[in-house]
Parts: C-alpha cells; structure tokens; sequence
C-alpha cells in the first residue's frame, strides 16, 4: 500500500474491475464498494481535508471577468501555486502553460473518445471502422 492510498493495491484492482464491468456506476454505488475495504487514519485525513481545502482555495481565485488566475507548478519538485496576473517568473509561466497544454490534449482525446462512442451507439460508424492505435 502507498504512503497516499487509503486502499490496499488489490483492494484497488477488485473495485476497478467491478467498475469496468458495469459500465456506468454512481459515486455512491463505487463509495459501496470501497468501505468494506477502506483503511482510516485521522490525522493523515485532516492534513489531506486542510490542503485540499487550501488547494481548492487556490484554484478558485480568479480575477475581476472571472478568468482564473492561480495555477500550481513544481520548483524543484515542490508544488507551488502563481499567480499569473503578479509573477515575474518566466520559469514558472513556462511551466503552467506546458501543463495547461497537457490538460488540452488529454481533454482532446477523451472527447474524441466519446465523440467515436456517440457515433458507434446511433450507427453512424462501426467498431469495425475504428482505428485501433
């Protein structure tokens, strides 16, 4: 088990499976299948709640039209957060608009994905006719 899982590695693969097998699931019905396996430590969970709500803080900052302003980025592998509109950090933009670039593509392809699966139900295309990469 990871230092930052609070489910044993096979506990993990078993509900992923079961996810799988479904299909389509709710957040309840996966929350189901973690408790019998969910391990709790008190003092890891309030440091996690405390920089999740700072983290959440951060990312909800956004300037005056409502355009975020705070991103986070690594300095030498410890996470930081700038704001765009103040910083004079090159490194820094550099980082956060590679990441930002990142998350683009990734969104890309699984919109892709999606757009291939809406097409395959309604009969426009064919499993058959999908590249396999």
């Amino acid at each position: 088990m990871s230092n930052y899982s609070s489910l044993e590695k096979r506990a993990r693969e078993t509900i992923l499976r079961q996810m799988d097998e479904l299909g389509e699931i709710t957040t309840d019905a996966v929350a189901e299948l973690i408790r019998p396996h969910y391990i709790f430590d008190i003092r890891r969970f309030r440091n996690q709640a405390l920089r999740r709500t700072a983290n959440n803080l951060m990312r909800r900052y956004k300037d005056d039209k409502g355009v975020r302003t705070c991103f986070n980025y690594k300095d030498g592998g410890v996470p930081k957060y700038v704001n765009v509109d103040k910083t004079k950090n090159l490194k820094a933009l550099e980082d956060v608009e590679s990441q930002l670039n990142k998350k683009y593509k990734g969104l890309n392809a699984s919109k892709k994905k999606v757009t291939l699966r809406k097409q395959v139900l309604s009969g426009q295309i064919f499993m058959k006719d999908i590249e396999v990469k």
